[in-house]
Order: structure tokens, then sequence, then C-alpha cells
């Protein structure tokens, strides 16, 4: 079964109005009165007044606003079939591991609606037993921040984690 339905803005389209018909690909179908705002005539002879200024300001405020921002489609898409653990507003905690090349952890993972936000040590790993360090506790931003510094910067530059370490133990130094 196809859905062939027709919508009309009104009778005068519904009808083919010959009037309507030729005004149809118009956006605005009454002229407006620019030639008078916009003459070089002096302002005390114009016909144009406060409200029709104030009509024009507004319009062209909102166009130029409309058309200088680009905002992102954000699409909200309910589940066809909500997952049993998932309550909206209630954290789950899942067991999962850290490892960092040279840092390994269990953590426990706090996530809302699937979305991890926090990150704790396991206290049930015999390993850590609970324990983890702020490399560990920090890596759910990695997640969500793509624009976060991706090594050490020093004046917007990037430098080496060796030559940011010397440089703050240095300055603590100073100030002990």
């Amino acid at each position: 079964m196809s859905n062939k339905k027709i919508y009309w803005k009104g009778f005068e389209e519904l009808e083919n109005d010959p009037e309507f018909l030729k005004n149809k690909e118009k956006e605005f179908v009454h002229d407006l009165p620019m030639d008078e705002f916009l003459s070089d005539e002096k302002t005390a002879t114009s016909n144009t007044n406060r409200r029709d200024f104030l009509k024009f300001l507004g319009f062209s405020v909102t166009a130029a606003t409309l058309a200088a921002c680009e905002t992102p489609i954000k699409k909200a898409i309910p589940y066809v079939v909500k997952p049993e653990t998932i309550i909206p507003g209630v954290a789950n905690y899942f067991a999962s591991a850290y490892y960092d090349g040279s840092d390994y952890y269990g953590i426990l993972v706090k996530t809302r609606e699937g979305r991890p936000i926090k990150i704790d040590g396991n206290r049930m790993c015999h390993v850590t037993q609970g324990a983890t360090n702020a490399r560990a506790q920090a890596s759910v931003l990695s997640l969500y921040d793509s624009k976060r510094a991706k090594s050490a910067m020093k004046g917007g530059q990037p430098t080496t984690w060796e030559k940011a370490d010397a440089e703050i133990n240095q300055k603590l130094t100073d100030i002990r």
C-alpha cells in the first residue's frame, strides 16, 4: 500500500488559482518598500518609518545568522528493543582491565546508558587490590575528547615528556 497523500497550502493551490500559480515560485509574495528605504534621498522626505526599518534590520540580522551557522544534525534514535540492563539515569558497573604498555590495573567502569563515565580500581583484583593511577582513571577522557593534547605542550608547541617533567620539577623545587 503506497502513501500518495497530497498536501496544499490553501484553497488557492488546491483550485490552481492563476494569481497563486504566478507567485508560487516567489519566496516573498508581497513587495517590500526597499527602494524607498535604500534610496539616497533625505530621510525627512522618505516614507519609510521606524517599523519598516526594524523589519529590515531584523530580517537581515536573522538571515546573516542563519547563513553563518552550520549546526550539526543530531538524531535521537530510541531503542527498538531496550536492553534489560539499561535503565535511564541508573549507572551500571562492569569489571574490566586497563593496560598501557607498562601499567596494568583491574578496573570497574561506571556507565550510564552504555557510555563509560568513571573508572575506579577493582578491589577484587588480586594483583592491584583496587589501586589505580591517574592515567588509568583519566583514560575515559580519551573516549570523548578528540581535541585533547596528544603530547606534552609548552607555549602551544609540542615538547617531550622528559623536558616537561624536568622543567616542572625544577619550578616546584624553586618554589619550595
